[in-house]
C-alpha cells in the first residue's frame, strides 16, 4: 500500500507503529491518541472512522505479526482517546480484537487481551453486545499454555464480571445460556473453573434468576462435578448447594422440576460417588417439597432405578477399601439418603392410593405406563440385583399390590416367573468380597449368616406378595381366593418336583408361611387336590410326608387340627376325605391322619394292611417318627383314650401293630412298648358280661341318634382307593428300579445301611461266619439253610474247580476279657467276616475279627476244628461261585437284584446283536453266489488289476525318486537361503553403521548452522543497535525531563534530591561531549569534563592560580541562590548546546531545534509560544527552572536524533531526519 492509503496516518507513524520494539510502538500509539483527541475536539468523526478502518483492516487483520501487534495497541489508544464517543466505532474496535484471540503467536494473543481490556474499560456497557463472542474466546484463552496470555485473559475476565454486575439490567442471560450449555461440557480443568465461576457469579445476582435456566445446565454441572481436580469439585458442590437453597425459597414452574428430575435420575446412577450422592440428595429434597409431589410421581420408575442399587453399596467391592473417617461419614449419609428417598416415595404411593379410593373423579398421577415402568425396574432388580436391593425391590412389589391392586392386576403374569425364581434361588449365593475364601473365619461366618437372613426375608416377601395376589379381585364370592391362588399352588408343586433341593431346604418353611398368610384349610385342600392327580408317586409321597409333618407339628395349623380332630361339620368331613385321598400316597402319614381325626377303627385296618406292602428302611423311619409324635402334646387326647380300653380296642390294636413293625432294639420300640404297658389290662370283675353288652348297645344307640358327619364318610370306598394307590406305587416302583441309575440304587442302599446299623442290636446271634457283600461292603446275614452244608457236600465243588493254596484260619484265645480272635490268613482278600452281628468290626489292616463273649458258649459246644471246617466249607462255596462268574461272591439281596437287572439288559443287547449278525451273514452269503460263466471274466479283470498294480508301483518308484531329488534341491536352496540371509544381515549392519554416521554428520551440520544463524542474528541485532540511543534515553516524567531515568529540576510539591539532579547533569554533559566529538566540534571558550555526578566545565577565558576556572555542574547547598558557580556552569552548558546547534545548522540548513536559545541573552531558552525561561536557579521560580532544563534536554534529544541519522548503514538503519512537524517528545503546556 502507498503512503496515501494510510492517511491521515503519516508514513513515519505507520513505520513506528509496526516496529519490532515495543517502546516505539507505544510511542506511535501515544501519537495516535494525541491525533484522535484533536479530531474529537473538532468533531471530525469521519477521519476517526477512517483511522479505525485502517487499524482494523490493514493492521489487526494483517498477515504480518508486527502489523497485528501495532494495530492492537493502536486500536486501544484510539479507544482511550475517543472516550464516550467510542461507541460510535464499536464495530471497528471489538470484532478485530476478538479475531486475534485465536492467533498462533502468543504475543499477539496477549496484546489482544491487553487491547480488549482497554477497550472494555472505555465501552463498559457497550461491550455486552459482544458478550457471547468474548466469553467464548476467554473460555479458550484461560487454558492457554502461555502464562502471560492466561493472566491477560484472567484480567479481561475480572473486568467483564465487574461490567456485568454493574449493568445487570442490561445483560441478557437468555442469550448467554445456549453458549453456556454448549461450553459447559468441555473437559479442560481451567475452562471448567472459568465456567463455574461465571455460573456462581450469575447465581449470586438475584436479577438474573439463574434458577429458571438450571435444567439446561444441570447435566453439564454434573459433568464438572466429576472432575478429578478437588478445587473444581468443591466449587461445583458449593454451586449446587446455592442452587438448592434458592429452589427451596423460590416459586418454580412444575415443568422445571420434571426436567431436573430426569437429569437427577440419570446422574444418580453414575459411578462417581460425589455425583451419585449429590443427585440423590437433590431427589430427596425434591420429595420433601410438597409442590414437587405431583411432578415426581410419574417418574417413580426412574426414582426406583436410582435408589434400589444404592442399598447394595455395602455389599459391593468397595468394602475392600479401607475407609477413612470422612469416607465413613460420607457412606452413612449416602445410605441414609437412599433410605429416606425410599420411605418418602412409598408414602407418596400410599397417599396416592388413598386419594384414588376417596375421590373417584380425581386426576391421578400414576398412569398405567408409570406402573408398567416401575414393574420393569423392580423385575430387573429382583433378577440381577444384590441381596439388599432385591429385598427392597420385593418390598416395593408387595407395597404396590397392597396399595394399587387394580392397576397391578395386569402385571401379575409378568411378575409370576420372577417371583418364583426368587423362591428357587439357592440359599448360599455367590459370596461377596467380604465373605471370600480368604476372609477371616469370623467374617465369613458373619457374611453367611447375613446372606441367610437376606434369603429368608426374600422368600417371606414373595409369599406375602402371592398372598395379596391370591386374595385380590375375587370373581367368585364363595371362595376366599381367586384363580391365581390355584395357579400359584400348581406352579409351586412343579417347582418342588423339578428342584428337590428346594423342597428339602425350604419346602416346609414355604408351606408354613403360606398357612400363616392364608387360610390353612384352603392351602391344604388345594394342595391335596393338586397332588391327587400327581403322576410322580415318589414326589407325591414326599410331599405328603412334609405336609403331614407340618400338620401335626406346626402351631400355625392348630385350628385345622382341631377341625380334623372333631369332624363336627360336613365341611370338616369333606376336608378329611380330600386329605385322605392324597395321604394315600404315604401309608404312615395316612395312619397319622386317622389318629388325628380319631378314626381308630380305620387306622387299625390300615395298620393290618401294612403286611401287604414292602417294609423298607424309609417306611420304618417314618413309623419311628410317628411314634415320637404320639408322645408329643398334640396327641394327648389319643394317649388318654387308651384308658378307655373297652371302647378303643382298635386303637390299642393299631398301636400294637406299629409296635410289631418296629425293630426290637430301637428307641421307638421301647417308647411305644412302655406306653402300651401302661394301658389297663383288666376288666371290672364285678361288671357282668350282660351289663357290658348293654352299655355297648346304649352307646351305639346314642351315636346313632347324634348327627355325626362321620357317617357320611364311606371308609370302605376310601380303603379301596388306598389299595389302588398302593398298587400303583408298586408298579411304578418296579419300573423305576428296573431303569434306575446306579446312583439312585446306591443312595437307597446307603439309606438302608444306615438304618440297619441301628437295628443290628436286635439281630439274632449265630455262630456262623458272616461274610461281606463284594459290591456294597455290608455284612451279610446268611440263610439258615447254609448251616446244613458239610464237607461232603463241598467235595464235588472242590474237585470241579481249581482253588489256590490257602492256609487255614487259626482260632486262638486272646485278650484279657477272653475274646476269641479269628485271624484271617486266606489268600483271597475279597473276603471278610464277623462271628457276630452285634458290634462286630473287621480290621482291614490286620485282618482280625473280634468274637464277643456270647459266642464262647457255642465254642464250648463246638471244637476249634469244627469252626475251622465251617469257615472252609463256606469259603470253598463262594470261591466256586466266583470262579464260575465274572463277579465275586457273596452278594446281598439288593446287589443281586441290581446285578440281575443289569444281566437282563446285557442279555437283551446280546440277543439283538446276534439277530443283526445273522441277518448280515445271510445277506453276505446271498451276495457271494457267483455264476460259473462269470469266472473267465473275473480272471481277466484280476489279470488287468495285477498289471495296473505293477504299473502303479513303477510310477510310485519314479515319484519317490523325483521326491528324493526335490528334497536334495530343497536342502541346497535352504543352504543358499541361509548364506544370503547372513550376507543380508552383514549388509544391514554396515548400512546401519553408515546411516548412524550420516545422522551424526547431519546433526553436527545442523548444530553449526544453528550457531551460525544465532551469530548472524546477534550481529544483525547489534548492527541495528545505536549506541547513543541505548546509552542516553531522554524522556519525560510528568513535569520533569529525564535522562536515563534521572529527573532534572525541582518543584515545591516534589522535592527531587540534589544527588539525582547532579547525576542527570553528568549524563547530559557526557552526551553533549560525545555528540561534539562525533562531529569534531570544539567548543568556544568552554571545555566539558564529564565525571558523572561531579562533572564540571572549564572556562578557557579565565585562569586562577595558573589553571582554568572550573564551573561545577553539581551542587548540594541548601540555598542555591548563593551558589554562583553552579548557575554559571548551567549557563555555560546551555551555551555549549547552542554551539552544537549552530554546528549542525552549518551542515544541514533544514535542521532546527524545537526550543530557541538566544545568543545574546545567555542562559535563556524560549518555547513555541515565546515564553522565556532561564536555566539559572536564582533567576526564576522552581517551576520555570524545571521547564528550562526540560526544554534543554529536548533540544539534546533532537540533536541525538540527527546524529543517529547521519551514522553509516553498518551502524544504524534509520536515515530519517526529524522535522518540526513530527516531534518525538510532547512539549508540556
Amino acid at each position: 500500500m502507498s503512503d496515501r492509503d494510510y492517511l491521515p496516518l503519516s508514513a513515519t507513524l505507520v513505520k513506528t507503529l509496526t516496529d519490532k520494539l515495543y517502546e516505539k510502538r507505544k510511542a506511535a500509539a501515544l501519537e495516535i491518541e494525541k491525533m484522535v483527541r484533536e479530531l474529537i475536539a473538532v468533531q471530525n468523526y469521519e477521519q476517526i472512522e477512517r483511522i479505525c478502518k485502517i487499524l482494523s483492516e490493514h493492521f489487526v487483520l494483517s498477515q504480518n505479526g508486527n502489523f497485528r501487534r501495532g494495530g492492537l495497541i493502536g486500536i486501544a489508544a484510539l479507544a482511550i482517546a475517543c472516550g464516550r464517543e467510542a461507541q460510535r466505532f464499536k464495530s471497528y474496535l471489538v470484532p478485530p480484537v476478538l479475531q486475534c484471540f485465536l492467533d498462533n503467536d502468543p504475543k499477539v494473543r496477549y496484546y489482544a487481551c491487553e487491547s480488549l481490556y482497554n477497550i472494555a474499560k472505555v465501552l463498559r456497557t457497550i461491550t455486552l453486545s459482544y458478550f457471547n463472542e468474548i466469553f467464548d474466546c476467554l473460555s479458550k484463552l484461560v487454558c492457554d499454555l502461555e502464562p502471560t496470555v492466561k493472566s491477560g485473559a484472567e484480567l479481561c475476565d475480572r473486568l467483564l464480571k465487574d461490567i456485568v454486575i454493574e449493568t445487570c439490567t442490561q445483560f441478557e442471560v437468555i442469550a448467554f445460556i445456549p453458549l453456556l450449555r454448549e461450553r459447559i461440557y468441555v473437559r479442560n480443568a481451567f475452562t471448567r473453573q472459568f465456567i463455574v465461576s461465571w455460573v456462581s457469579l450469575l447465581t449470586s445476582v438475584p436479577e438474573f434468576d439463574m434458577v429458571q435456566y438450571l435444567p439446561e445446565i444441570m447435566d453439564g454441572l454434573f459433568h464438572i462435578l466429576g472432575d478429578p481436580n478437588p478445587e473444581i469439585r468443591k466449587s461445583c458442590e458449593i454451586l449446587f448447594s446455592e442452587f438448592l437453597t434458592i429452589l427451596k425459597t423460590s416459586q418454580v414452574q412444575p415443568d422445571m422440576f420434571e426436567d431436573m428430575t430426569r437429569i437427577l435420575i440419570q446422574n444418580s446412577q453414575s459411578s462417581d460417588d460425589l455425583i451419585q450422592y449429590t443427585a440423590l440428595h437433590w431427589l430427596r429434597e425434591f420429595l420433601n417439597m410438597p409442590k414437587c409431589h405431583q411432578v415426581l410421581l410419574p417418574h417413580s420408575a426412574g426414582l426406583l432405578s436410582a435408589v434400589l442399587p444404592c442399598f447394595s453399596y455395602e455389599d459391593d467391592n468397595r468394602q475392600n477399601i479401607l475407609f477413612t473417617f470422612v469416607d465413613f461419614v460420607f457412606f452413612l449419609f449416602f445410605i441414609f439418603t437412599a433410605k429416606e428417598i425410599n420411605l418418602i416415595l412409598r408414602q407418596l404411593i400410599k397417599n396416592e392410593s388413598t386419594k384414588k379410593s376417596n375421590e373417584s373423579n380425581a386426576i391421578h398421577n400414576l398412569p398405567d405406563m408409570t406402573i408398567t415402568k416401575m414393574v420393569e425396574v423392580l423385575k430387573t432388580q429382583i433378577q440381577s440385583g444384590a441381596s439388599p436391593s432385591r429385598i427392597i425391590a420385593l418390598g416395593w412389589v408387595h407395597h404396590l399390590f397392597e396399595c394399587l391392586q387394580d392397576q397391578m392386576a395386569s402385571h401379575i403374569d409378568v411378575l409370576f416367573p420372577t417371583l418364583f425364581r426368587v423362591l428357587s434361588d439357592p440359599s448360599d449365593e455367590s459370596p461377596t468380597s467380604v465373605t471370600t475364601a480368604y476372609s477371616p473365619p469370623l467374617l465369613r461366618k458373619k457374611g453367611s449368616k447375613q446372606q441367610h437372613q437376606y434369603t429368608t426375608e426374600a422368600v417371606l416377601l414373595v409369599l406375602q406378595v402371592f398372598a395379596l395376589i391370591s386374595t385380590s379381585n375375587r370373581t367368585n364370592t364363595d371362595r376366599n381366593y381367586n384363580d391365581y391362588f390355584t395357579k400359584f399352588i400348581i406352579v409351586l408343586m412343579d417347582l418342588f418336583r423339578t428342584d428337590r433341593s428346594l423342597l428339602e431346604a425350604r419346602g416346609s418353611f414355604i408351606i408354613r408361611q403360606l398357612c400363616m398368610l392364608l387360610s390353612p384349610e384352603d392351602i391344604y385342600k388345594t394342595l391335596s387336590e393338586t397332588l391327587a392327580n400327581e403322576s410322580d408317586t415318589n414326589f407325591a409321597s414326599i410331599m405328603v410326608k412334609i405336609l403331614s409333618s407340618i400338620l401335626l407339628t406346626s402351631t400355625e395349623l392348630h385350628d385345622l387340627r382341631i377341625k380334623l380332630k372333631n369332624l363336627q361339620t360336613i365341611e370338616s368331613a369333606d376336608l378329611f376325605v380330600c386329605l385322605y385321598k392324597t395321604w394315600c400316597h404315604n401309608p404312615v402319614a395316612l395312619v397319622a391322619l386317622c389318629f388325628l381325626s380319631q378314626n381308630y377303627d380305620h387306622a387299625c385296618t390300615l395298620v393290618q394292611l401294612f403286611a401287604e406292602i414292602e417294609v423298607t428302611v424309609d417306611f420304618l423311619i417314618e413309623i419311628d417318627k410317628l411314634v415320637q409324635l404320639l408322645e408329643s402334646p398334640i396327641f394327648t387326647y389319643l394317649r388318654l383314650a387308651l384308658l378307655d380300653v373297652e371302647n378303643n380296642q382298635t386303637l390299642i390294636r393299631a398301636l400294637c401293630g406299629l409296635l410289631m413293625l418296629l425293630p426290637g432294639k430301637t428307641d421307638a420300640f421301647h417308647v411305644l412298648r412302655r406306653r402300651l404297658e401302661c394301658v389297663p389290662n383288666f376288666i371290672d370283675k364285678f361288671t357282668s358280661i350282660d351289663k357290658r353288652l348293654a352299655n355297648l348297645s346304649i352307646n351305639s344307640k346314642e351315636k346313632e341318634t347324634i348327627n355325626d358327619p362321620r357317617k357320611n364318610i364311606n371308609f370302605d370306598e376310601l380303603q379301596q382307593y388306598y389299595l389302588s394307590i398302593q398298587n400303583r406305587h408298586i408298579d411304578l416302583k418296579k419300573q423305576r428300579y428296573r431303569y434306575a441309575p446306579t446312583s439312585d440304587v446306591r443312595r437307597n442302599r446307603q439309606t438302608s445301611t444306615r438304618y440297619l446299623d441301628k437295628m443290628t442290636m436286635s439281630a439274632p446271634k449265630s455262630p456262623l461266619p458272616q461274610f461281606v457283600c463284594q459290591v456294597c461292603g455290608n455284612f451279610l446275614q446268611q440263610d439258615s439253610s447254609l448251616e446244613t452244608i458239610d464237607d461232603q457236600m463241598t467235595k464235588p465243588i472242590a474237585s470241579s474247580t481249581t482253588i489256590c493254596d490257602e492256609s487255614y484260619n487259626e482260632l486262638q484265645q486272646g485278650g484279657s476279657d477272653g475274646t476269641i480272635v479269628i485271624r484271617k490268613t486266606l489268600g483271597r482278600k475279597r473276603f471278610g467276616w464277623s462271628i457276630t452281628t452285634s458290634q462286630s468290626s473287621l480290621d482291614s489292616a490286620n485282618g482280625f475279627a473280634l468274637v464277643p463273649h456270647d459266642v464262647n458258649k457255642d465254642l464250648e459246644q463246638k471244637s476249634m476244628r469244627e469252626y475251622r471246617n465251617d469257615i472252609n466249607i463256606h469259603e470253598k462255596l463262594y470261591d466256586f461261585l466266583s470262579e464260575q462268574y465274572t463277579f465275586d461272591h457273596p452278594l446281598c439281596q439288593e446287589c443281586t437284584d441290581t446285578l440281575l437287572d443289569k444281566l437282563d439288559v446285557d442279555l437283551q443287547m446280546a440277543t439283538h446283536e446276534l439277530t443283526s449278525y445273522k441277518k448280515l451273514l445271510e445277506q453276505l452269503n446271498s451276495s457271494t453266489n457267483v455264476q460259473p460263466e462269470n469266472y473267465e471274466k473275473l480272471k481277466q479283470e484280476l489279470i488287468e488289476l495285477d498289471e495296473e498294480e505293477k504299473r502303479i508301483k513303477d510310477e510310485l518308484l519314479k515319484l519317490e525318486q523325483e521326491n528324493q531329488r526335490l528334497q536334495n534341491e530343497s536342502e541346497q536352496l535352504k543352504k543358499d537361503e541361509q548364506s544370503l540371509e547372513e550376507e543380508e544381515i552383514r549388509y544391514l549392519r554396515d548400512y546401519n553403521e553408515q546411516k548412524r554416521l550420516l545422522f551424526e554428520a547431519e546433526d553436527e551440520q545442523k548444530s553449526i548452522d544453528n550457531q551460525t544463524k544465532h551469530a548472524r542474528a546477534q550481529y544483525e541485532k547489534l548492527s541495528k543497535t545505536n549506541a547513543f540511543n541505548a546509552a542516553f534515553h531522554i524522556w519525560h516524567q510528568e513535569h520533569f525531563g529525564t535522562i536515563n531515568g534521572f529527573r532534572l529540576g525541582r518543584l515545591p510539591s516534589i522535592n527531587v534530591e540534589w544527588s539525582e539532579i547532579n547525576a542527570g547533569l553528568g549524563q547530559a554533559a557526557l552526551l553533549l561531549n560525545s555528540l561534539a566529538k562525533r562531529i569534531d566540534l570544539q567548543f568556544i571558550k568552554y571545555k566539558i569534563i564529564p565525571l558523572g555526578s561531579h562533572s564540571y566545565i572549564e572556562d578557557l577565558n579565565e585562569r586562577k592560580n595558573g589553571k582554568f576556572v572550573q564551573l561545577p555542574l553539581y551542587t548540594g547547598r541548601r540555598h542555591l541562590t548563593w551558589d554562583n558557580q553552579f548557575n554559571k556552569a548551567l549557563i555555560a552548558f546551555l551555551d555549549c548546546v547552542n554551539q552544537f546547534k549552530l554546528a549542525i545548522e552549518s551542515k544541514n540548513q533544514r535542521f532546527c531545534l524545537p526550543y530557541k536559545m538566544n545568543e545574546k541573552k545567555k542562559g535563556v531558552i524560549t518555547d513555541s509560544n515565546g515564553y522565556q525561561f532561564h536555566v539559572s536557579y536564582q533567576v526564576g521560580s522552581q517551576e520555570e527552572w524545571t521547564k528550562a532544563l526540560k526544554y534543554m534536554l529536548t533540544n539534546l534529544k533532537w540533536g541525538l536524533t540527527w546524529i543517529t541519522s547521519q551514522l553509516p548503514d553498518d551502524m544504524t538503519t534509520s536515515n530519517a531526519i526529524p522535522t518540526t512537524s513530527s516531534p518525538t517528545v510532547t512539549s508540556p503546556r
